[in-house]
This record gives structure tokens, sequence and C-alpha cells, in this order.
């Protein structure tokens, strides 16, 4: 098994469509370690683009991070990620990437001081109009990946014994809301 950063938006049209959207300037990354380069070498001569980093951990964190705002507020708010430029959920998720980045400390991942800005600049390289998937399964009424992105933050700052509390308030409510999927 081999870890990869998959690095495109998916929005799901029809059962058997999807529209995928270039995120980044490589399509997946891996470690560059043996098996990162086997992998990456499957796909030489591919369009696909492949890379290979020494700081793979910090490349896995700072794509949670970015995902630690992005889903969460797009979902509970039912909107695309234009609502992620207004000021004040800016200010919001800003917060919740510094509380973020202090349980990457702890995790003993090296990230930048000013990576919440980052996260953030990041964010708004993409369209307003692009939705993520957490909140393309909320609407479609499946299950949402919560465990994976806030409640990783929350399980690994619980570790650690930081505290979270913005992380923890938007656990609850995705929570809440991933309950009651298919409950209706």
């Amino acid at each position: 098994m081999v870890p990869v950063i998959v690095y495109f938006n998916g929005e799901r049209l029809a059962p058997d469509r999807v529209r995928l959207r270039q995120g980044s300037d490589q399509d997946l990354a891996v470690a560059d370690d043996t098996a990162g380069r086997d992998f990456a070498g499957l796909f030489a001569g591919t369009p696909l683009r492949v890379a290979r980093s020494d700081e793979f951990a910090a490349l896995v964190w700072r794509k949670l991070l970015i995902n630690a705002v992005a889903n969460p507020i797009t979902t509970l708010t039912l909107q695309r990620q234009a609502v992620l430029r207004r000021p004040d959920v800016q200010a919001l998720c800003l917060k919740l990437l510094d509380e973020a980045v202090a349980v990457a400390r702890a995790e003993g991942v090296p990230v930048a001081d000013d990576e919440p800005a980052r996260a953030m600049a990041t964010l708004f390289t993409f369209s307003g109009e692009l939705g993520t998937s957490m909140y393309f399964d909320r609407l479609a009424g499946r299950h949402l990946e919560v465990e994976a992105l806030t409640g990783a933050i929350v399980a690994a700052a619980d570790r650690h014994g930081i505290a979270v509390p913005l992380n923890r308030a938007l656990l609850t409510l995705l929570r809440v809301i991933d309950d009651a999927t298919g409950k209706a």
C-alpha cells in the first residue's frame, strides 16, 4: 500500500458521470521513497502528473488544512466555495486553521508560521463556484467524510491534550448532519 495525495476536485453529475477539475500543479503526490518512486513510475508516459516529496507528511497536512475549512464551511452553510470569501468566514477559517496547525506541530509535522494564510490563499485560487466533496455528499444525502477531516484533527488534538474548541464545534455539528443522513 502506498499513501497518495489526490489533487482533483470531483463533482458527481450522475451515477455514471463525474466532472474532475485539476486542483493543483500536480495530480498526485507520494513520498520520495522506494514505494513512492515505484508508484510514480507506473504513470510515466501518461497525462497524470505525479510529484514526489521528501516532505510528504507536510503535504498531507497542507491538504488536510485546506479541506478542514472548505469542506465543513460549505457543508454547514450549503454554499459553494464563494462563501469562503466573506470576511467573517475568512476570520473563522483562520482561527480553525490556527488550531489545526498547532495539532500538526504536535504531530511532529513542520508547518510554516504562515500556513493558515497560505491555505486560505490556495483556496482563493479556486473558483467560488466549486463545491467540496462533503458539500456534494450532503446535497445527495450521502454520509460525510467528517471523521477523516475534522474528526482526524480533533482526535490528534485529544492525543496531545490540545484545545481545539472551534474544530470540536464543527465536528459536533457535522456529526449531527451525518447521523441524520438517510433517516428522513
